[in-house]
């Protein structure tokens, strides 16, 4: 469990980055379309946070498979991966601190041979 724990906080941080870096047209684009998170915010549709996440880390199609053979349901895949928050109160809480550095240079998960 320790790996997936590491993992999401690796794809978090991630999600996170890439919100920093695109809040202008992540807020036009959610004035049309946002889900309610359970921390009282709202987030981007599941669809885009799920896109994003796996271009930001494209191993992740490894775990994506069998977790939507199990439930495809796209909310219940961004709540597996701890992504059901609002990423703009993270972002604006002054006590945010990145938990992991999540470079691109390491790996989250082992090459495998039809990669």
């Amino acid at each position: 469990m320790a790996f997936f724990e590491n993992f999401t906080q690796v794809i978090r941080q991630k999600w996170l980055d890439y919100v920093q870096s695109n809040r202008a047209w992540l807020t036009l684009q959610m004035q049309q379309t946002s889900v309610r998170t359970p921390d009282g915010g709202r987030r981007p549709s599941s669809f885009l946070v799920l896109g994003v996440v796996n271009a930001l880390e494209p191993k992740l199609s490894n775990l994506m498979v069998p977790f939507y053979k199990l439930n495809p349901d796209e909310d219940a895949l961004v709540e597996v991966l701890g992504l059901n928050f609002d990423p703009e109160m993270v972002l604006d809480n002054p006590d945010h601190t990145q938990t992991i550095e999540a470079q691109d240079d390491q790996p989250l998960l082992p090459d495998s041979p039809d990669m």
